[in-house]
């Protein structure tokens, strides 16, 4: 396999305090190839049906979902979104046990859950642009985006002509 072929660059603004030379700025080039993210397969509703609880995993940091038949472990809390919407319901209703603490982190999984309640995120619903509300947003105000603030605007019309 071939190499990529770097650039060298010195920065005349910057200047190393040793030897008073300027730094030497590398840059390699794009690359060809992309990296393909595999997503977690969406399971029927009612998975959860012999649900027994579900807990925070601090020494793997996983939610460890128990059963009576099967055990699921999810290291991304946007992996919740491949259950359907009577287990999202099931999770909701339930309190993720954890020791104190660790509570914030186990929060954190509460909170996709209710995400994903509030925007209706469960198996075969999301989309791409709805995909985003994870991450650095997980358990505050979500901006809206434009996906969503069209979703807003077709449920006040609808409101607006039942109303008349």
């Amino acid at each position: 396999m071939k190499l990529a072929e770097s650039t060298i660059e010195e920065d005349a603004a910057v200047l190393d305090p040793a030897t008073w030379k300027p730094y030497k700025i590398i840059k390699w080039p794009v690359t060809k190839q992309t990296n393909t993210v595999p997503l977690i397969k969406e399971l029927p509703d009612n998975t959860l049906k012999n649900f027994q609880f579900w807990m925070y995993d601090p020494i793997s940091s996983q939610a460890v979902i128990v059963c009576d038949d099967a055990e699921y472990k999810f290291i991304d809390t946007q992996d919740l979104m491949c259950f359907g919407e009577n287990d999202i319901n099931l999770l909701a209703k339930s309190q993720i046990q954890c020791d104190p603490q660790y509570e914030v982190c186990a929060k954190s999984w509460t909170g996709v859950v209710a995400q994903i309640m509030n925007f209706k995120l469960w198996s075969g619903q999301h989309t791409r642009v709805e995909t985003q509300l994870f991450g650095p947003y997980v358990g505050r105000n979500i901006p809206i985006l434009p996906e969503l603030q069209r979703k807003k605007k077709e449920q006040a019309k609808k409101q607006k002509r039942e109303q008349q």
